[in-house]
């Protein structure tokens, strides 16, 4: 199980022309495969006539099980599907899916013209989505008095402390009662520092409950 990894924070598309033959990249975050197959369909559906409809996906299981497709679409064995997936993989994102639309225009491209136009196209796509990082995070309740509240709530945000600033965390929310409770997510590989900090900064009276691998969180 990865603790970060890259992935699309939505969808996208590009296009250019090779030889008036026109790529058109699709893609799009998904985690499921059947996910990846509803988002090919989409793309058969919003270009009925092109002629060839090339994909390919990759993902990634919170057990590190890696699944990758992809399909030439009856283009040349190896110039079009292969090339689509070499693009997600070199753009390091996972969970992605990228369909490359083609309209063909008449004129051939051989086999190294149809690998780069294939890999060019589905770059591009990847390219017109923003990516953002999944971070693996321990959900974390830190309770404190009042008193102690503002001495804790100025170290996670004031940005004076190294260890805390290069620690990756969110506050999620902040309930007031009898003492305050502080729910934080913080990624699993900061919980012990950053835990440790609130304990000396508490002088050992905060209670700190501490739930491990709960979810990702983005950023």
């Amino acid at each position: 199980m990865k603790d970060i990894y890259a992935t699309l924070k939505s969808t996208g598309e590009a296009e250019f022309e090779e030889k008036k033959s026109r790529f058109i990249g699709c893609a799009a975050p998904v985690s499921t495969e059947e996910e990846a197959l509803a988002f090919i369909k989409e793309v058969k559906n919003k270009y009925k006539k092109a002629r060839h409809y090339v994909y390919a996906y990759s993902l990634c299981s919170e057990d590190g099980v890696v699944i990758s497709r992809y399909s030439d679409d009856g283009e040349p064995q190896g110039t079009a599907g292969v090339p689509t997936l070499n693009a997600i993989q070199s753009g390091h994102v996972e969970n992605a899916v990228v369909v490359v639309v083609r309209y063909f225009g008449g004129i051939l491209l051989g086999a190294s013209g149809l690998t780069r136009a294939y890999r060019k196209a589905a770059s591009m796509g990847i390219n017109a989505c923003e990516t953002v990082k999944k971070i693996l995070y321990d959900e974390v309740f830190v309770s404190v008095d009042y008193q102690m509240y503002n001495s804790v709530r100025y170290l996670l945000t004031s940005g004076t402390n190294d260890e805390i600033v290069n620690a990756s965390y969110k506050i999620i929310d902040e309930e007031f009662a009898e003492d305050v409770l502080i729910h934080m997510y913080i990624a699993v590989g900061d919980t012990a520092n950053i835990c440790r900090i609130l304990t000396e900064c508490t002088q050992g009276k905060a209670e700190i409950i501490i739930e491990e691998k709960k979810g990702r969180y983005t950023v």
